[in-house]
């Protein structure tokens, strides 16, 4: 939020959709926005679903592939007007297949992948004040596996990864909102070969955001991130980030930490900047890497640097 690279703090960062158990999927269409008794006509619902399956077959200079998908998606949605306000509810599942087989003399081949998802979004409008709220879920796996004969060798790879995020929102007049995001996300993986290399790996992520647009007079919000990141081989990554930010006016102010742990040592940094537009402006940072510090700071009135280092 410096003079040249202020940003407004209704900014929010993308953070990662994603989870849940594939039990979840094709479940009900979620009607807890109103009562049974207010669910009367007039009311709008549409429930529409598709499946697909496509093959590819081909075959050149002694090699032969094979290609299958198969794709299943519902998409369900339901509106009814109460009392002036309006409420709607919007699911939306897939299911997707992915298989490849390919062979080549005395070596084959073969991959596949599975995918869940699951997305809801619930809406209430009043007027020009309208509030939502939206959920997303993913579960997918992959396996991949190999072998030769000549030369002799192989492997097998299997990965897992799921995930989950929501978001909430309130949107009033005059550019006047409110919104929270947050996503969880963790994925594995193992491999192994012929030859007796064995690996896996674990990661983990988690990243939120929250803002409060005034319109106007400003806007104030903040972000976090924090991940970790595991081997079988002994690497380990870990680390978090946090940011706070705010502009009333003119007038700005923002703040950030992170912190890492990884393969090069351990890294942190912490900064500030506040100030008024070409009125005054301060600025700083801190470093550290492996234990080495470095500095930086300045202080400028109307554009003009007075202090630097």
């Amino acid at each position: 939020m410096g003079k040249h690279t202020r940003r407004k703090s209704g900014y929010l960062p993308k953070v990662a959709v994603s989870a849940a158990p594939a039990v979840l999927l094709f479940a009900a269409p979620a009607t807890a926005l109103a009562s049974p008794a207010e669910l009367t006509l007039p009311l709008y619902h549409r429930d529409d679903s598709t499946f697909r399956r496509d093959v590819e077959t081909s075959g050149e200079d002694g090699t032969s592939v094979v290609r299958e998908t198969v794709t299943t998606v519902r998409h369900d949605f339901l509106a009814k007007e109460i009392a002036g306000a309006v409420l709607d509810t919007d699911l939306t599942e897939s299911a997707i297949t992915h298989r490849e087989e390919r062979q080549a003399g005395t070596s084959a081949a073969a991959q596949e992948t599975e995918s869940f998802a699951r997305a809801g979004r619930h809406t209430l409008r009043w007027g020009d004040v309208r509030a939502g709220t939206a959920n997303s879920q993913r579960l997918g796996q992959g396996a991949s596996r190999s072998l030769s004969i000549s030369p002799l060798g192989g492997g097998a790879e299997h990965r897992v990864g799921l995930g989950e995020g929501m978001s909430h929102g309130v949107w009033a007049a005059d550019g006047i909102d409110v919104l929270s995001q947050h996503a969880e996300e963790v994925d594995t993986g193992l491999f192994g070969s012929f030859a007796g290399d064995l690996d896996g790996a674990l990661a983990a992520r988690r990243s939120s955001g929250q803002v409060a647009d005034l319109g106007r007079l400003g806007a104030v919000g903040t972000t976090s991130d924090q991940y970790a990141a595991g081997r079988l081989t002994g690497v380990l990554d870990l680390g978090q980030s946090h940011e706070a930010g705010a502009q009333l006016g003119p007038a700005w102010a923002l703040a950030g930490t992170s912190q890492s742990l990884g393969p090069a040592g351990p890294a942190g940094s912490i900064s500030g900047d506040l100030g008024v537009d070409h009125v005054v402006q301060a600025e700083g940072s801190t470093t550290s890497v492996r234990g080495t510090l470095d500095r930086s700071g300045s202080f400028s009135v109307l554009d003009q640097r007075l202090l630097g280092f």
